[in-house]
């Protein structure tokens, strides 16, 4: 649910100047990442109620009267985030699809976008979130969603616009502020029907905030998840900004020709870089998308001084022309 253009327009003026450091300690990926290589091309959506337990109940604004969200149109959740959204309402959802499929590669594979709001200076909660489920089909038939979980209490209802704390939901969408999305794993996915190799298709679904059984919208483990409810506007229900690629397949079928290698793996000091073609930049993160090391206009052949990196996983990003590769780096003391 977004609010007024006034108060968004204030809320982006304040949030520019935690941007370099909210949110802290999390896997949050910033809409500028350079892991983000791709982003949707296009899109179905199917908009949810206003109130779905009162279907009859109507929104009016600028002269137009509905009883299931509008605000925002498809094209607002295409292509790079932006803090433009498009409201799904109570269980709406959207389909969205890439030029090239998404695949399990390395760490993270692509990223949700939401516009979130959040209470500074507390860092740890926000002042609204709105949740979604996340779906993923290598036909677009079948999908298989991620396991997500929510630890939060659903005896008292959550209201419209009542802080809470995210540590508490694990695997939704609507978690981190405006700019900042949810990054998702392929490998947590497990259905004979989905080819997690080639995602054609992802599926975002408002999660129903309403604690009432009859309502609700349940986690992997059966429990109620409790959301912000009601949202009794033209903008309710999930507010889906963007979604990022982070591992495609156009990478990979050009990426075996280029005979890159990359070792020792796992290294205590270094890593030796080995390539056909000249590399433009390398990329060293971590497991939150920070970026530990930059480099540019490398040597085919190469070494990568890692001895200032304490001992854990890393990820390596190489641009070599058109190319782009990730790979999982270990380093040990």
């Amino acid at each position: 649910m977004k609010l007024s253009l006034l108060f968004f327009a204030l809320f982006l003026s304040v949030f520019s100047l935690f941007a370099q450091n909210f949110p802290q300690g999390t896997n949050a990926i910033h809409k500028d990442s350079s892991v983000i290589v791709a982003w949707a091309v296009s899109a179905i959506v199917e908009r949810g109620y206003i109130n779905i337990s009162d279907t009859a109940f109507t929104y009016s604004e600028a002269g137009i009267t509905s009883n299931k969200a509008w605000k925002g149109q498809v094209e607002d959740a295409l292509g790079k985030a932006d803090g433009k959204t498009i409201s799904l309402g109570d269980a709406g959802y959207i389909i969205l699809e890439f030029e090239n499929p998404i695949f399990d590669g390395e760490g993270h594979d692509f990223v949700v976008f939401e516009n979130a709001l959040f209470s500074p200076p507390n860092q740890t909660q926000l002042a609204f979130i709105e949740l979604a489920f996340v779906e993923v089909s290598s036909n677009g038939v079948d999908f298989a969603r991620f396991p997500a979980i929510s630890q939060y209490q659903f005896n008292t209802q959550i209201s419209s616009f009542e802080a809470v704390d995210r540590d508490y939901f694990t695997n939704f969408a609507g978690i981190y502020p405006v700019f900042y999305g949810v990054p998702f794993d392929l490998a947590e996915i497990e259905d004979p029907n989905v080819d997690i190799q080639n995602i054609t298709h992802i599926k975002i679904i408002d999660v129903v905030g309403n604690i009432n059984p009859e309502f609700a919208s349940y986690d992997s483990q059966g429990n109620i998840v409790n959301d912000a409810w009601p949202t009794p506007f033209a903008s309710c229900g999930f507010d889906l900004d963007a979604v990022g690629v982070i591992n495609s397949t156009s990478d990979v079928k050009n990426f075996s020709k280029n005979n890159f290698e990359i070792y020792p793996n796992p290294t205590k000091d270094f890593i030796k870089i080995n390539s056909e073609n000249n590399i433009q930049e390398i990329f060293i993160f971590d497991n939150q998308a920070r970026v530990l090391i930059h480099k540019r206009n490398i040597e085919n052949n190469s070494i990568l001084d890692l001895s200032n990196l304490n001992s854990g996983v890393y990820f390596i990003k190489i641009f070599s022309r058109d190319l782009v590769f990730t790979k999982k780096i270990i380093k040990f003391d």
